[in-house]
């Protein structure tokens, strides 16, 4: 009698305990899975062991990663002043490539255009061609050099994209990227005045070539350009005339008008112009008006 007593007892105490401890999973009291829970109860006494040890191990581990984690930040906030201090110190030598062509300290020269070298000098064309008629013969030389070894490359793409155009001779998109070359290469200006104004007419045959295929605005833009480069402004109107013709309310047709008529001094075409532009409400950028009023300057 006294063994069933002591049994329903502890089969009490154990449901209690099973309670408590689902209780104490669902408050997040306890820092443990809830499936632990069937542990806790197929497995009496030894079950919520487990669960208690398992609840003070993650509360250790938690205790740790606060702590590591302000560590780290401490760290990170060393490592930031530090940085903070290098960058303080190194501020002092930090001088535009332009003003360093000008004053007198020739180590900084070479430094700088050494810079240039190893980044990416088609971005630094004006500047080492600036460098190419400084005084210190090093910095001419890097600057030679650099235009040397960017001549080379554009010449070996050139080649490249020839043989993909003699191969497909029509096909959209290698004429295309061939265009596309030829306005990046056209506008480094490293070309001498005899071999630039050959790869200028090249460029707008197949400027031409690419307008027969499909009709754009910025085709036709590249084609006026380079013909107004060259001097031949008859063809130059052609074009204007064209785009007037498909695009007649967009700012780039207007500014390409403007420019076409100042570089000729057509004054009261121009004027005229101006007063169509203002009748007909065109648009203008920020930028579309810049370039407007450095032609009408």
């Amino acid at each position: 009698m006294i063994r069933t007593v002591f049994g329903i007892l502890l089969i009490l105490l154990h449901i209690i305990c099973c309670i408590l401890v689902w209780f104490g999973i669902k408050k997040h009291a306890l820092k443990v899975k809830k499936y632990l829970i069937a542990l806790v109860i197929f497995v009496p006494f030894w079950g919520i062991l487990c669960v208690l040890i398992l609840h003070l191990q993650v509360l250790t581990k938690t205790d740790n990663v606060v702590e590591a984690g302000v560590e780290k930040l401490r760290v990170n906030e060393e490592i930031y002043k530090n940085n903070i201090r290098a960058a303080s110190d190194t501020d002092k030598k930090v001088v535009p490539l332009e003003e360093a062509l000008l004053i007198n300290e020739p180590e900084l020269r070479r430094e700088l255009i050494m810079d240039v070298l190893n980044d990416n000098p088609e971005e630094y064309m004006d500047l080492l061609k600036q460098a190419r008629m400084n005084e210190d013969v090093e910095v001419v030389h890097y600057a030679i050099t650099a235009m040397v070894e960017l001549s080379k490359e554009y010449d070996f793409r050139m080649q490249k994209l020839e043989k993909l155009y003699a191969a497909s001779p029509n096909d959209p998109e290698i004429l295309k990227q061939y265009c596309d070359f030829m306005e990046e290469y056209l506008n480094q200006g490293i070309l001498e005045a005899q071999m630039e104004k050959m790869q200028r007419e090249r460029y707008i045959r197949m400027l031409r070539q690419k307008l027969s295929l499909k009709p754009e605005l910025h085709t036709c833009i590249c084609l006026f350009k380079n013909l107004m480069i060259n001097g031949d402004y008859v063809q130059a109107e052609e074009v204007l005339n064209m785009i007037d013709e498909k695009w007649h309310r967009r700012e780039e047709f207007w500014l390409l008008k403007i420019q076409y008529l100042a570089e000729q001094k057509r004054g009261n075409e121009l004027h005229e112009s101006l007063r169509q532009m203002k009748e007909e409400h065109i648009y203008l950028s920020s930028k579309s008006k810049e370039a407007l009023a450095f032609w009408l300057d």
